[in-house]
């Protein structure tokens, strides 16, 4: 978030005069739901309102947009996002702002409102916009992140030891499904996620039936504290040795713990995810095959 802090500090060196932000206003006669949507979204922005940085003080408004925007169809998202970002770009007083908080909702896997899909048309269409360079920067190495272990696409594969030193690759790991739990031992939350999913009977019963593996990975922390750390005993474990991870940027670890899960082929299913979405995701899946 550094860089789009300094973004958000220096996009907006000035203060314009506050004006109270104005929601569209429906017509009666639209009375579908959808069609008022619709209308919300197209009238949501004006020049005004988008270049009045009292407006960006917080992200209220970026989230109700969001949210509006979701509802719509992918052709839909698609036009209304790259009218949003041309109107945006060329309001440099609050652009960086917006910028800044797009990707916090966005981005951030710790963000309840976590959508790298969504963001990344967001930055393509920054990137393509006639914004000055220096604002291009971030979103280039954003998107170049984001195109790795893409959700349904095949995962970075990578070597580890094990506590042994007996070199493994990921994709040596058979499973219908694997479970990529990124940690650290001094890691406090690391901790709590590893009794969240002990104490987790779903979880547990698949582990046990061999429907689903646990590899944790410590990429980068002290060898002799990952190797006196006492994890589950029904996990892989594994180290870093080389520092391959981080240095090649073969995963956007954002936060520690970090779980990806896998299908039997490494396709991603999940990314950056903590140990509610997973949940939620197996019950689904559970749910789905019933």
């Amino acid at each position: 978030m550094k860089w789009w802090f300094l973004l958000f500090l220096f996009a907006c060196p000035c203060m314009l005069m506050a004006q109270q932000f104005q929601y569209p206003l429906l017509p009666d006669s639209i009375k579908d739901r959808r069609e008022r949507i619709t209308y919300m979204i197209d009238h949501f922005w004006n020049e005004q309102s988008i270049g009045d940085t009292a407006n960006f003080q917080s992200p209220k408004l970026l989230l109700d947009y969001l949210y509006l925007l979701q509802q719509e169809d992918e052709r839909r998202i698609d036009n209304n996002i790259k009218s949003f970002v041309s109107l945006a770009c060329k309001k440099k007083q609050t652009f960086g702002r917006i910028l800044f908080w797009l990707d916090q909702i966005l981005y951030d896997s710790y963000s309840p409102q976590y959508n790298e899909k969504l963001y990344s048309k967001v930055l393509t269409e920054v990137v393509a916009s006639e914004t000055d360079s220096l604002m291009k920067l971030i979103p280039s190495e954003r998107l170049k992140m984001m195109s790795k272990n893409i959700i349904g696409k095949p995962a970075n594969d990578f070597a580890y030891i094990d506590k042994n030193g007996r070199q493994h690759r990921l994709y040596d790991i058979e499973a219908p499904l694997l479970l990529l739990i990124f940690n650290n031992p001094d890691c406090s939350l690391c901790h709590l996620n590893e009794e969240r999913i002990e104490q987790d009977d779903f979880l547990q019963d698949m582990q046990s039936k061999g429907i689903l593996k646990v590899l944790a990975i410590t990429p980068n922390a002290d060898i002799n504290d990952w190797e006196k750390h006492e994890y589950p005993i029904m996990w892989l474990t594994g180290f870093d040795v080389d520092g391959a991870i981080y240095r090649n940027r073969l995963y956007d670890i954002q936060h520690l713990p970090c779980l990806y899960l896998f299908d039997k082929n490494k396709s991603v299913l999940l990314k950056e995810a903590n140990y509610e979405r997973l949940h939620d995701y197996l019950e689904r899946m559970r749910i789905a095959s019933h």
